[in-house]
């Protein structure tokens, strides 16, 4: 399913619970869907936040399909696509100290990190 969401952080809860009715009715485990929520949220908060002059809507798409090889169950993949965003590589790696102490961390750059250490595929 596709949806349009306004490029504004009042979305995040329709967006929430747009993902949760399709992951819901395809039965997929608490233990997926919090990873998938917090990619959404992360990747629409980023999208709103760095590209401030942009009026257009955010498109999500959430699709839920048994791959071949079903050996894991369903695959849940998600899209956002911020036509007018400036363009971003979410696969490229981010220098990210976590073991540092908070006081010392530079901020920025966590939330990418965690999405790509969550999803299994991330392009």
């Amino acid at each position: 399913m596709r949806r349009d969401f306004p490029r504004h952080l009042d979305s995040l809860s329709p967006l929430y619970e747009f993902a949760e009715d399709i992951l819901e009715a395809n039965d997929i485990s608490p233990g997926v869907r919090f990873p998938v929520h917090l990619a959404m949220e992360e990747l629409f908060v980023n999208m709103v936040k760095y590209n401030p002059d942009v009026t257009t809507d955010i498109s999500v798409e959430v699709t839920v399909s048994l791959p071949e090889k079903a050996a894991s169950g369903h695959e849940v993949m998600v899209t956002l696509v911020d036509d007018g965003g400036v363009e971003f590589d979410v696969t490229a790696e981010r220098k990210v100290n976590i073991d540092a102490p908070l006081e010392e961390r530079t901020p920025g750059g966590l939330g990418i990190h965690l999405i790509q250490n969550l999803a299994d595929r991330l392009e």
